[in-house]
């Protein structure tokens, strides 16, 4: 396997990855157990494939990105739109 990203595979393995999701948790299992043993087997698999070093890089930069993004309940308010009369 290349290690260089092709973004069409991985754009496959995300629709992927939500289609299971999506079975299991029509299937009964919590979303907070799937996505524990997704991100248990992702991160288990990242490090086997970059090491721990590279991985802690990547996961803290990922947190990084995160935390620059604006909460959740806002953004669902934008989504929403404006509420009532002015």
């Amino acid at each position: 396997m290349s290690q260089t990203l092709d973004t069409t595979e991985a754009e496959q393995a995300a629709t992927e990855l939500r289609a299971l999701r999506d079975r299991l948790h029509a299937e009964g299992m919590p979303h907070a157990a799937i996505l524990a043993g997704f991100h248990a087997e992702i991160i288990a698999a990242m490090t086997a494939a970059y090491g721990p070093e590279a991985t802690i890089e990547r996961m803290v930069s990922a947190a990084d990105r995160l935390e620059a993004l604006p909460a959740l309940d806002f953004v669902a308010a934008v989504v929403r739109g404006p509420a009532g009369r002015a």
